[in-house]
């Protein structure tokens, strides 16, 4: 039976099957699934958890001992089977088969629960012999990595399960600071559920926490940023770089104020615009020192300082954001915005 990760719990609450196969290279996601299966063995009763993990000179023998060591008075175990590289080799092929074989016939009530984890297969691997057999006889999940842009949306959800209510910017913020690392993702909610914010949780509020042993503010580069006042604002970046602020934490800043400023490109956009009132003429004033073409030919500029932070493109990160902050202060038409 193949089963989502999201259908996976509800399969658990109903019942415990005696062969689980999980696939994937999400640590965090696979990990949990593990974990829900042992949290739902120790309610069946069973009371014993062999771990294993293959290498090259795995003795596939000493598990075949244990299968066989069930006797009709034994209690119940659970066998946490992991094969990080994906090939068992000849021996543990065969061992797979007899085991799938084994597991499909056995009463799930009484039979050794096993749990079977590997990494993400490629085609040919999924058309073996040994994962045919085993994908067949077990419960099955394939857990698939969370692309970039539903990483906010899984933090969403992720944040309600922790009684979290993160607005979409928040959320946004998260993924970006995180790089799609969804162990980091899991971390950061964490803690944000022992601070007891008040929900919901809007991306203002999180930096603030985020940054709150900093004497200088992002928001503060923000509003410089909008006034135009290139001492301020390069003042502003030199400080927080010196306090040691996340620059992906500051560039996202610049890259909402710039978001902004692109979208202002007729008269009606001003009273659409998502910010609160008393700060609109803040926006106002900057938009007219450019068109909206010079605001999004900047953010362009911030996809690129965003690539070099992650170390996919050259450049000094820092560097590249004093040169853009200077730029959306420039006066004119494209001031400074080489």
């Amino acid at each position: 039976m193949n089963l989502t990760p999201e259908q996976l719990k509800a399969a658990l609450e109903k019942r415990i099957d005696a062969l689980y196969v999980f696939v994937g290279d999400e640590a965090l996601l696979l990990d949990e699934a593990r974990q829900a299966v042992i949290n739902q063995a120790r309610k069946a009763h069973v009371g014993e958890r062999l771990r294993f993990e293959t290498d090259a000179r795995f003795d596939w023998q000493s598990l075949n001992h244990i299968s066989a060591n069930l006797s009709l008075f034994a209690e119940r175990r659970l066998i946490d089977l992991r094969i990080p590289t994906g090939k068992p080799g000849k021996e543990g092929a065969e061992f797979l088969k007899s085991l799938a074989v084994s597991q499909s016939q056995a009463a799930s009530a009484s039979a050794d629960i096993w749990v079977i984890s590997l990494p993400k297969l490629d085609s040919a691997a999924q058309k073996t012999v040994w994962f045919t057999a085993l994908s067949q006889a077990a419960t099955t999940v394939i857990f698939w990595p969370v692309p970039l842009r539903d990483l906010p949306r899984w933090i969403e959800n992720r944040g309600l399960t922790l009684g979290l209510q993160l607005d979409p910017d928040a959320a946004k913020l998260i993924a970006d600071r995180v790089e799609g690392n969804l162990l980091a993702a899991k971390q950061e909610l964490d803690k944000l559920s022992l601070l007891n914010l008040p929900n919901p949780i809007t991306a203002p509020s999180l930096l603030a926490t985020i940054m709150d042993q900093s004497r200088f503010n992002p928001f503060d580069l923000s509003d410089a940023l909008l006034a135009g006042d290139r001492a301020r604002a390069a003042h502003l970046l030199a400080r927080l770089r010196e306090e040691g602020a996340e620059v992906i934490l500051i560039l996202w800043v610049i890259s909402r104020e710039l978001r902004l400023l692109a979208s202002l490109d007729d008269p009606a956009a001003m009273e659409r615009l998502p910010v609160p009132k008393g700060r609109k003429p803040l926006y106002a004033r900057a938009a007219r020192r450019a068109p909206s073409s010079h605001w999004l030919k900047l953010l362009g500029r911030c996809a690129q300082i965003d690539r070099s932070i992650k170390g996919v493109a050259q450049g000094e990160p820092w560097q590249m954001l004093d040169r853009l902050v200077l730029a959306a202060c420039g006066r004119g038409l494209g001031a400074r915005a080489g």
